[in-house]
């Protein structure tokens, strides 16, 4: 191979120190795929739709060791000179196959004689795709002009034939796996299996180009073999993608406590590969969820795990308890659960922060451990490739999108049970995605639990491929309950009855009436929880409260605040400490106010005595009346569980028809159904005293079932007849547009729409700006700020950031404050 190098290492100066040879590079990333497809073989042979033979493995190594054939081309090793035009290498190899003359050459005709042996024209498009989509020079039908620009490159300069460079690159990959190349049955053809194959074509370049295992500065040649075979074994194993043992043990040795009969129950092999937990909030969901995944990794049915959850709040929280199972279970060595959330830099007990060039320095030793035990965590696009991970579902939603490396995050995932936290139905197009990500899952053998306290028939029926039932029949369903095939199955031991009493209030226009509610009742001694449906919202009421006692408001530390989704990271740890020390299950007595807004609804361990709430559909209601006596304590005056439900002044709520934005979140972008919320009002108002879990099913198809979402319209007329058809249309639209952005990996890879899918990323958090400060902002609680995350809306599409003062950002025409009430505009 001689000058043709794949890689280059500089001096300060830019000198270039060493160069990688191209055939050594492929060798290592087809060693690299070797090595980890036995994690994935079961995921594989279930999308192949057959067992995978020695052959079919050889050959899938080979085509990953190809990856980077079109390196050779003359315009990419002129790279060396850091000057000249920085021309790829996946592209050019479409002009070597598609030009009329190059592909007469011997490198073009030996890769499609290979191809059409092995009918690998798909997989081969797939390799083409591991810096993360499809190529359009590699589409069907290929379009010229993505790829004859770069036939120049290609064509004999100076008596200098770059084609023939390839050849000794196929030489050497075939000397390592022979058998690829003896007579045999095509490849499978599934295109499930080509799409899950091109993700692990990416996981394998990236392990086999880590130069801390595979040195640029060599060795090279046959010296290489060794270093090569061994290191690309011992990154899989390091970074846990290699299948290991579940140690023995029973329920209490990994959580401490004996199980509720259901959560063993969960456990089970009949409930199919995708499964459903009903239960109130605080039944044990989470540790049947766990169990379940430790149950299905001793049957060799998962390795790995995700755990998905609404909020980051709720991801940050569980990531603990996540630990402290997995060190219960595995003792000493036990596999870090990595913190999948953007902006955190977490393994384990052990934080991270960012470095120059993507480096990461770890505040905690690695016990031994290989430096890249913790790669999985340090960057976004790699957090579904950790065994036990725990994140927000956007994470895994991503895996469903036309954004790059979505078929990383899919094909990762695969030998991984998927738990999905707080499913409800209240958004259709996360649900469309949900349904979407699921297909995909299962249909590469891969196992779901969904998690709920309030889903609907509709959306049950859809999750599970089940037939919609009429109202009363739904209402009829079991609840507490297992759901999985065909079944439902009613459950006991799910926690204990609580009997809440609701009562409505006009209030939720007035801030300051609001505190003085609050604060009444604090002052009482109540742990009182305030949930607005906005940050605006949650800040006019956490400032009242403040102002008023400031004695009784929610701190961290000595500074007043509350709790929603824009503060910085490192500052929403500390608030989501304070907020379990104030308001978790070992807090002290004494009144309390915390105010926040949905952030506080969902997996986070919250026991208030009173709970005052913005009006929300039922299932979400439901949720944050969870947050309410969720365990046993000495509570004095307010003994029994109230709930005040926040509405308009006027109780008619046909006004906010007319309206073209939202009033505290109903309609507009938050709530938009107002029959949904007016259902809602009606279900809770006719019987203000309920008993959770008993009058869960009730409530929830009593004003989410589209039999009593029509009752409503017909009672309240035109105008409301008008707005449902409308909203119905809307979550039409909203679930078309899912499945329409969505991809289909049912589709020839070839084929793959990969479209513009901006505003679906958008809606995922996918554009928001990650910004890194240096020097940090002064943080409101005595920290300093070094990344903050602002909104793709509040950025308006900035690119540029200025510092505007000590808590300040100004981004284009925009100025932001960040302090104690976290990220404002202004």
């Amino acid at each position: 191979m001689g000058d043709v190098w794949a890689k280059l290492a500089r001096d300060a100066d830019g000198r270039v120190t060493a160069a990688l040879p191209l055939v050594d590079h492929c060798l290592d990333v087809g060693a690299a795929m070797a090595a980890v497809l036995p994690a994935w073989l079961p995921a594989l042979e279930a999308a192949a739709g057959r067992p995978l033979t020695p052959q079919d493995i050889a050959r899938l190594a080979v085509l990953a060791a190809l990856h980077d054939l079109g390196k050779a081309n003359r315009g990419f090793q002129a790279r060396i000179d850091p000057k000249r035009a920085a021309i790829g290498h996946t592209g050019p190899v479409a002009s070597l196959l598609l030009h009329s003359k190059l592909k007469q050459g011997a490198a073009a005709q030996a890769v499609h004689a290979m191809l059409a042996d092995w009918g690998a024209t798909e997989h081969f498009a797939a390799v083409m795709a591991h810096h993360g989509r499809p190529l359009d020079a590699f589409a069907c039908p290929p379009d010229s002009a993505h790829w004859m620009p770069f036939t120049k490159y290609w064509m004999p300069e100076q008596g200098h034939d770059s084609a023939a460079d390839v050849l000794p690159v196929i030489a050497a990959v075939r000397d390592r796996w022979p058998l690829a190349w003896e007579t045999g049955a095509p490849l499978p053809q599934a295109p499930r299996f080509v799409a899950l194959f091109a993700g692990l074509v990416t996981l394998a370049d990236w392990l086999g180009s880590d130069s801390r295992r595979f040195p640029i500065e060599g060795p090279y040649g046959a010296e290489r073999g060794e270093l090569r075979d061994r290191e690309a074994s011992a990154a899989a194993i390091a970074r846990g993608l290699v299948p290991t043992d579940t140690p023995p043990g029973d329920f209490r040795a990994a959580f401490g406590t004996d199980p509720y009969a259901f959560q063993t129950q969960a456990a089970t092999d009949d409930l199919g590969p995708v499964a459903l937990i009903e239960a109130e909030t605080g039944s044990g969901k989470t540790e049947a969820a766990l169990w379940r995944w430790i149950e299905l990794r001793r049957r060799g049915r998962v390795d790995g795990l995700f755990f998905a959850l609404p909020t980051r709040s709720a991801a940050v929280q569980l990531h603990g308890r996540v630990n402290a199972m997995l060190r219960a279970v595995w003792g000493d060595g036990a596999p870090e659960a990595v913190l999948a959330v953007p902006g955190y830099l977490k393994a384990g007990d052990a934080t991270g922060q960012a470095l120059p060039d993507y480096a990461v320095r770890w505040d905690k030793g690695e016990d031994g451990a290989a430096p890249d035990a913790r790669w999985a965590a340090e960057r976004a696009n790699r957090f579904l490739a950790a065994r036990v991970a725990v994140g927000t579902i956007d994470q895994a939603l991503l895996a469903t999108l036309p954004v790059r490396h979505a078929l990383f995050r899919a094909s990762v995932l695969a030998r991984s049970l998927l738990v999905v936290d707080e499913v409800h139905a209240s958004d259709a197009y996360m649900a469309g995605l949900l349904d979407r990500l699921l297909t995909q899952h299962r249909a590469v053998g891969g196992h779901a639990l969904l998690l709920s306290a309030t889903l609907g028939a509709e959306a049950r029926a859809r999750l599970l491929r089940q037939p919609r039932a009429p109202r009363d029949e739904a209402v009829a369903v079991p609840y507490p309950a297992l759901s999985g095939g065909d079944t439902v199955r009613g459950v006991v031991g799910a926690g204990r009855e609580k009997q809440v009493r609701i009562e409505t209030s006009g209030a939720i226009d007035d801030p300051l009436a609001i505190a003085e509610r609050a604060v009444a009742a604090a002052r009482a001694g109540a742990a009182v929880l305030v949930v607005r449906n906005s940050v605006g919202g949650a800040i006019a009421v956490a400032q009242a409260v403040a102002a008023m006692v400031d004695d009784l408001a929610f701190k961290v530390g000595d500074v007043a605040t509350l709790h929603h989704g824009r503060f910085a990271p490192d500052d929403r740890e500390l608030l989501d400490k304070a907020v379990e020390a104030a308001f978790g299950k070992d807090r002290k007595s004494g009144g309390r106010v915390l105010v926040g807004t949905q952030t506080l609804e969902q997996s986070l361990d919250i026991d208030a005595d009173l709970l005052i709430t913005d009006l929300a559909p039922i299932d979400v209601l439901l949720q944050r009346i969870g947050r309410l006596h969720r365990h046993v304590r000495e509570r004095g005056a307010f003994a029994e569980a109230r709930v005040v439900v926040l509405r308009p002044a006027e109780r008619d709520l046909t006004p906010l028809l007319a309206r073209k934005v939202g009033f505290h979140g109903l309609g507009g972008h938050v709530y938009p159904n107002l029959v949904q919320l007016e259902a809602t009002l009606r279900r809770i108002e006719e019987t203000p005293d309920i008993v959770i879990p008993r009058d869960n099913r009730r409530l929830v198809e009593g004003a989410l079932h589209p039999q009593a979402l029509a009752e409503v319209e017909r009672d309240l007329g035109t105008a409301w007849q008008n707005h449902g058809a409308e909203r119905s249309g809307g979550v039409s639209a909203a679930a078309q547009t899912a499945a329409q952005v969505a991809l289909d990996l049912s589709q020839r890879f070839t084929e793959l729409d990969w479209g513009n899918a901006e505003a679906a990323v958008t809606r995922l958090g996918g554009r928001d700006l990650l910004i890194d400060l240096d020097p940090p902002l002064a943080g409101p609680f005595g920290k300093p700020v070094w990344r903050m995350r602002v909104p793709h809306w509040m950025a308006g599409g900035a690119t540029t950031i200025e510092r505007d003062g000590a808590t300040g950002l100004r981004l284009g025409d925009r100025v932001l404050r960040y302090d104690q009430w976290g990220l404002r505009q202004g």
